[in-house]
């Protein structure tokens, strides 16, 4: 069983110190997939000056000279890898970036190249801003060849380009949600990645104030219960000592079992051996 980490809105405003504080004693057990902004721009949250919410500014994150140098350093070092989190991250009166923003092809297309030549790594996963993500946001990441890795994917081939995978993937969809007594209202993070033509999906279970232990565990039991893998995904903003102690228990409760490897997030999307033999 895979388990993977992601943390959202790496961008300008990131100071080290606070990823430091959050992931120090943690990336050395499992590598942390930083979702990145390539050009911020301000909106309302913690880390980011009251001054910037609706400036309408773009950051560059290389004018961050320190996060830039950490962030590279940290990568050779195999305790972080990367992932395009959207272009500016900026909301509009309609939707959020990827729901309501012109251009999406650009965006995903300048986005990952400038954050490949300023970080120095490859970036192959797209996390949509607030985990928003329309039919023609979706139909700009998959042009791109990029995999998603999202926390509130909808599963309705409506809300999607129609290829030859899209029904039978509905189809898993449907029998997940009969094995486990849900309906549609009900909340479902589907354990193995969506494979499309030009994409894969994978979701992620949050950890977001109010998530408790209980809550993670259950999550990682019905994965392992279906064969599947888990991801984790949190904002380092919202990181307190109670999210820590929560993070760090499930931490500890899934290395008892002898079946978890902790893995880069982009490792949920690689079959693994058994999978591979059972192909073959």
């Amino acid at each position: 069983m895979k388990i993977a980490l992601r943390d959202d809105d790496t961008c300008y405003f990131t100071s080290p110190d606070e990823l430091e504080r959050v992931y120090g004693d943690v990336w050395q057990r499992v590598p942390v997939c930083l979702a990145t902004v390539p050009f911020a721009v301000g909106y309302p949250r913690v880390g980011i000056p009251e001054a910037e919410w609706h400036s309408g500014r773009r950051f560059p994150l290389d004018e961050n000279h320190e996060l830039v140098e950490w962030l590279r350093r940290r990568i050779a070092e195999r305790r972080i890898t990367i992932a395009l989190h959207g272009y500016t991250h900026e909301d509009y009166p309609d939707g959020f970036e990827f729901q309501a923003a012109p251009d999406l092809d650009r965006r995903v297309m300048e986005g990952r190249a400038y954050l490949e030549r300023v970080l120095h790594t490859p970036i192959r996963l797209f996390v949509p801003p607030h985990n928003a993500l329309s039919k023609r946001g979706l139909a700009a990441v998959s042009l791109a060849g990029m995999n998603v890795l999202g926390s509130f994917l909808s599963f309705r081939p409506t809300n999607r380009a129609w290829d030859r995978f899209t029904f039978s993937n509905w189809r898993r969809i449907q029998q997940f949600r009969r094995a486990t007594s849900r309906t549609r209202a009900d909340r479902l993070v589907y354990p193995h990645p969506l494979r499309y033509e030009r994409h894969a999906e994978f979701g992620c279970h949050g950890l977001i104030p109010g998530t408790t232990f209980e809550d993670l565990a259950a999550g990682l039991d019905e994965a392992r219960r279906f064969g599947g893998d888990f991801c984790l995904a949190t904002h380092y903003w919202e990181v307190d000592e109670r999210l820590k102690g929560v993070l760090l228990r499930f931490l500890d409760h899934a290395e008892k079992s002898s079946d978890v490897r902790f893995v880069t997030a982009d490792e949920l999307f690689q079959p693994d051996e058994s999978t591979l033999a059972r192909r073959a």
